[in-house]
């Protein structure tokens, strides 16, 4: 599920842009979940306050009293890897682009052929991305995590709590199916645990220590454990 966000203050043009992107993402067989903004405010709010993750965001530089350029560069402090295109009415303002290294741009009034194009350079530039995050949906949003940032997930019940450089999330899910999908970086320490081992600082037979926190490891995993933490130390 690819998440794409639209910030602009006029809902005809929220509208309008919305309906040629469903359009094309349905075309191409990519399904998609569109939330629009019609302010910089509520957008940056639901990144900071939801953990919310935007794929893509089609930004209009002017924004009534908020300025575009300005909302792109809190943006990139959430999050860099999130393709920004801007929308304007103005050719003069593209070149503010490259300060928050957006992708492209859009000018008004929309064309169909232009946004299908900007729309295909998103999709592609995704998919050279997308060996590096995992996605996961808490509540009606989607959250994209990096997979370098992720210390450790923990299962308890029915929920996995994932634990990042800065962050914790709870969401539904099953170790299981997580481990399935994770690369070889990860190792399952207990029934309840997967470890990265990038963050792992040592392995006693009862735990590994990850960032001064002791990570259970059963009696039937440890020669696991150990034997892919030998190989990660020997190959970094």
């Amino acid at each position: 599920m690819i998440s794409i966000c639209i910030c602009d203050d006029e809902k005809q043009q929220r509208n309008m842009l919305n309906k040629i992107i469903t359009r094309e993402m349905d075309l191409w067989g990519h399904p998609c979940q569109i939330k629009e903004y019609s302010n910089g405010e509520s957008l940056i709010y639901n990144l900071e306050q939801e953990s919310y993750y935007m794929d893509i965001i089609f930004l209009d530089i002017e924004l009534g009293e908020s300025n575009g350029v300005d909302i792109a560069k809190t943006i990139r402090r959430y999050s860099e890897d999130t393709i920004i295109i801007f929308v304007t009415g103005f050719s003069d303002y593209v070149f503010h682009g490259y300060d928050v290294g957006a992708l492209n741009y859009i000018l008004k009034p929309y064309k169909s052929e232009k946004i299908s194009e900007v729309l295909k350079e998103a999709l592609k530039k995704l998919e050279q991305w997308k060996e590096n995050f995992i996605t996961v949906q808490i509540g009606t949003n989607l959250c994209k995590i990096n997979m370098k940032d992720i210390i450790y997930f923990k299962s308890e019940l029915r929920k996995l709590t994932v634990v990042t450089s800065d962050r914790t999330l709870e969401y539904y899910g099953k170790l299981n199916d997580m481990e399935t999908v994770l690369p070889s970086n990860f190792v399952r320490t207990h029934q309840r645990y997967i470890v990265n081992l990038n963050h792992v600082d040592s392995v006693n037979q009862t735990y590994a220590k990850v960032h001064n926190e002791k990570i259970p490891i059963s009696r039937q995993k440890y020669q696991e454990v150990v034997g892919k933490f030998t190989r990660y130390i020997l190959e970094t």
